[in-house]
């Protein structure tokens, strides 16, 4: 199915914090705070599990104002159905210690979270954003895009980086991985 795309923007901002507040995160709890945020924030894992939702929710808020966290809402009509983290890699602290080297100074763009309505998973929703958010890299003048799919037995709804086959149907490759951690990248 092919529904609405739209970039997050301040417009969408308050769609984007109430899509992210209603969900329902019981198999991964510590998400229900995040609002997408753990990869903006360059604290320790023990200041991390610290931050209230609201901490995260404001600081969500500000940035999607000033134009420095980006992504994609799906939408159905006028419900919000799914989200797409979708940044320069320079956004990410917690990623660009780790990866900087594999990004050899190339302008890069990374999507990092998916988070998919319950009612609309495995209807190609997280794909059809992967495309949005590689489209608009290329068209920004982005030299490659990064992402990190997670290989696991954990239930469907806990895989959030997008499936490794997501990546490969789309034209990336892997160019290393760490545990089980893949690392998927696509020359634009």
């Amino acid at each position: 199915m092919s529904y609405v795309v739209k970039p997050l923007d301040a417009s969408n901002a308050e769609i984007f914090t109430e899509y992210l507040g209603n969900l329902d995160f019981s198999l991964t709890p510590h998400w229900a705070t995040c609002f997408c945020r753990f990869y903006y924030c360059n604290c320790s894992g023990e200041e991390w599990m610290g931050r209230s939702g609201e901490v995260n929710k404001a600081e969500a808020l500000e940035d999607i104002r000033r134009g420095n966290m980006k992504g994609y809402l799906a939408f159905d009509g006028n419900k919000c159905i799914g989200w797409c983290s979708a940044n320069d890699i320079n956004r990410f602290p917690r990623l660009t210690e780790d990866v900087g080297h594999l990004v050899e100074g190339k302008k890069t763009g990374c999507t990092i979270c998916y988070v998919i309505h319950p009612e609309y998973r495995r209807q190609g929703l997280a794909r059809q954003l992967l495309k949005y958010a590689v489209e608009d890299f290329r068209k920004e003048g982005f030299e490659q895009v990064i992402a990190f799919p997670v290989l696991t037995d954990t239930p469907a709804e806990t895989h959030y980086r997008g499936s490794m086959n997501m990546y490969l149907e789309n034209g990336f490759r892997e160019i290393d991985s760490f545990e089980n951690v893949r690392v998927m990248l696509m020359n634009l």
